[in-house]
């Protein structure tokens, strides 16, 4: 936990700093998370906030001593907590890391699926569009037929209206 009324680039410089000692002593970082500023459950040296920062890293035992060693002698770090892992622990993990790795590919699976079946559904939707529009061209055009035979109907008569008029006259 560091002070969090240290600017960012301060902050920054003292996880660097913790994380170059872990690497430089022959330890290896394994993951690095910054929580950010959260409210203390308690003051701490008068301060009700502290910027959490959690580092896991591997590496030898004397490594640790040396490193709350320098924990205790940096001013900006105002607790610490180191964790040895067992492992039991190690093994507890790995498990859980493949089990939400399977879930993942299941999910994955699973959209994948759910993707094909809107291409199928699209697809019959298209295909029921394209049906539908062929029955829709054939009533227009029957439409208009019809439309042109009355007038044809209509002319018919006109016409013999016209020669029965002409022989009285």
């Amino acid at each position: 936990m560091i002070d969090p009324q240290l600017k960012s680039t301060e902050i920054e410089d003292v996880i660097k700093k913790a994380t170059t000692f872990i690497t430089d002593h022959g330890g290896e970082i394994v993951e690095q998370n910054e929580w950010g500023k959260k409210r203390l459950a308690y003051e701490i040296n008068r301060k009700q906030y502290g910027y959490y920062v959690l580092i896991r890293f591997k590496a030898p035992g004397q490594v640790i001593k040396l490193l709350e060693r320098e924990y205790r002698l940096s001013e900006p770090i105002m607790r610490y907590l180191t964790i040895v892992v067992d492992k039991k622990m190690l093994k507890f993990e790995a498990l859980k890391k493949r089990q939400e790795e399977a879930k993942a590919e299941e999910a994955e699976a699973a959209a994948e699926a759910a993707e094909a079946r809107r291409a199928a559904a699209a697809a019959e939707e298209a295909e029921e569009a394209g049906a539908e529009e062929s029955p829709a061209e054939e009533a227009v055009v029957e439409e208009s037929a019809a439309e042109d035979k009355p007038a044809e109907a209509d002319e018919a008569p006109a016409t013999e209206q016209d020669t029965e008029k002409s022989p009285e006259a």
